[in-house]
């Protein structure tokens, strides 16, 4: 049985944790090419981590999505199911995320180890 309106607020919240962790990632990019290290950057360094953990512990599957087929999603994929946005681009979120978050990292310590000598 399909109960949209919990379908619809599992979509809302899995939407607003997808594009948290995307504005996070982002924004690790930008200090790094800025060379801006400050508290935001911790708090959005400790954010991806967290979801990537997470993620990881979860069998590389997202809690909501479980959620949401309990629910009633119809879909059956174990990708990202439960977000706002179309079907073809849900299985490459994972690897544009967490490949821009490696590239990121990389511009961060990078530049770190340039500012330090």
């Amino acid at each position: 049985m399909v109960n949209h309106r919990i379908l619809v607020g599992i979509k809302t919240v899995h939407t607003i944790i997808f594009l948290g962790m995307s504005a996070a990632i982002l924004y690790v990019l930008y200090c790094g090419l800025t060379r801006t290290y400050n508290r935001w950057l911790g708090v959005a360094l400790a954010m991806v981590i967290l979801e990537c953990v997470v993620f990881v512990a979860n069998g590389r599957r997202c809690p909501l999505t479980k959620w949401a087929r309990y629910y009633g999603d119809a879909s059956g994929n174990d990708w990202i199911a439960d977000i706002f946005l179309p079907a073809r681009f849900a299985p490459k979120i994972p690897l544009v995320c967490g490949g821009l978050f490696v590239v990121s990292l990389i511009v961060l310590v990078v530049n770190l180890l340039l500012s330090i000598g």
